[in-house]
Formats: structure tokens, C-alpha cells, sequence
């Protein structure tokens, strides 16, 4: 199922990464687009698109020994059409896969 980008609540997202991690894969996707207005609050002020993403740290997972940050990262597009909105949100997600093996 395809995440609505014009949805008025924005987008949850529950992310196994902290939020420096989430920040820096933010970063390879948009450059300077992005800043930080104030802690735990992200802005892409991408051209045409505008995104607002709240982050917030919830208590690790744990699975035996292996403990995983937990991170709910509310999405809020502010501005943009449809389709730049889709763009940009494939763009983050490119950017913040990780390789598996």
C-alpha cells in the first residue's frame, strides 16, 4: 500500500535508527535543503516541496541480546503537488536503505 503524501495528519513512520542516524540519511537525500528549526524537529525545504519531520525516540527494542533504537518519525508535507511530494519521499527512502545480507 502506497503512503498517502497529502494525507492532512502527514505520515508515521517507526525507523530501527537513532535519530543522528535518520538525520545523516536525511542529509545524503536533500544536502542543504535541510535544517533543524529546533531539536527533535527536521525542515526540507526542497524546491517546490516542503517537509517538516518530528522525531521521536521511543525505548529500545530488544531481541535477545541485539538492542534496537526505535524512532517515530511523523512526516508533515507543507507544500508541494502530489507528485513532487512522491518524489522526494522516494529520494529519503533511496537514501536511508541500508544493505542487508
Amino acid at each position: 500500500m502506497r503512503e498517502d503524501v497529502c494525507a492532512p495528519g502527514g505520515i508515521l513512520r517507526e525507523i530501527g535508527a537513532t535519530a543522528a542516524e535518520f538525520e545523516r540519511g536525511l542529509r545524503l537525500a536533500v544536502g542543504t535543503a535541510l535544517s533543524m528549526p529546533r531539536s527533535g524537529l527536521l525542515r526540507v525545504d526542497d524546491p517546490g516541496t516542503v517537509l517538516e519531520v518530528t522525531l521521536t525516540e521511543m525505548p529500545d527494542r530488544r531481541i535477545g541480546l541485539f538492542r534496537i533504537p526505535v524512532l517515530h518519525a511523523q512526516l508533515c508535507f507543507l507544500s508541494g503537488s502530489r507528485a513532487a511530494r512522491q518524489a522526494l519521499l522516494a529520494r529519503i527512502d533511496l537514501a536511508m536503505q541500508r544493505g542487508g545480507g
